[in-house]
Order: structure tokens, then sequence, then C-alpha cells
């Protein structure tokens, strides 16, 4: 599942916010535990976990987009 991939950080900024947006922080949770590799999310996806977890995407390549670089885990 491509939430085994996700960076802990990650995880735990989507959790700082979850009571105040726990319908939108559960399906981001839903859709990383249905899909298997970073390429299957949308950009609309993509977006809503940048936006969720509350990063800032000014100063990423477009490497990191298209790859998950800065949401995965070095390891995979």
């Amino acid at each position: 599942m491509l939430i085994d991939q996700i960076k802990p950080e990650i995880l735990i900024k989507l959790n700082q916010d979850y009571e105040k947006y726990n319908t939108s922080i559960n399906h981001i949770y839903n859709i990383l535990a249905n899909k298997q590799v970073y390429s299957q999310l949308t950009i609309d996806e993509i977006k809503d976990i940048v936006m969720f977890a509350g990063l800032d995407y000014i100063d990423w390549s477009p490497s990191d987009i298209l790859f998950g670089d800065k949401i995965l885990n070095n390891n995979n």
C-alpha cells in the first residue's frame, strides 16, 4: 500500500489537523490505503496531500512532483 511508503513526518502533519479536517484527511488516508504506487495518484490527490500536510511546494522540482521525492521514504 502507498501509505506504507509515505514519510512518517507527512503522516504526523496530516494528523495534526485531523479534528478540524477529519473528512478530508480520512479521504486522503483512504486514497493512500487503496493505491499501490505514487504514479497512481492524480494531480488533485497530490495537491490535497500537500495542502492538508501543510507542505510548502515552492521549492519542489518537477521530479519531486512526478516521482514523490518529497513525500515518499527514500528507500522506496
